[in-house]
């Protein structure tokens, strides 16, 4: 049995001209939606890694509190870096 025979597949040429089109447009929004997914990633990425920055600062803070002899004081530092942490899955 052929493709033909099967599921109705002819020569691609054989084609009516707005099937073509047709499929040429969903392509074309096809690759729109990729490259707006792509661009969404990448600036998520980006953020992730901002807050990423944010809480080893935070961390330093902390351990430069505590090197001053205030381990106390060091405590909202460190307990905030944790909490972003834990929240974007850098930390169990």
């Amino acid at each position: 049995m052929t493709a033909v025979a099967v599921g109705n597949w002819g020569d691609p040429g054989a084609d009516p001209p707005h099937e073509w089109d047709q499929a040429r447009t969903e392509l074309e929004e096809s690759e729109c939606a990729i490259a707006g997914l792509v661009q969404e990633n990448n600036e998520l990425r980006a953020i992730i890694r901002r807050v990423r920055e944010y809480a080893q600062a935070s961390h330093q803070d902390a351990d430069d509190i505590r090197k001053y002899g205030n381990p106390y004081a060091a405590l909202p530092y460190e307990n905030a870096a944790l909490a972003l942490e834990r929240i974007i899955g850098d930390r169990p």
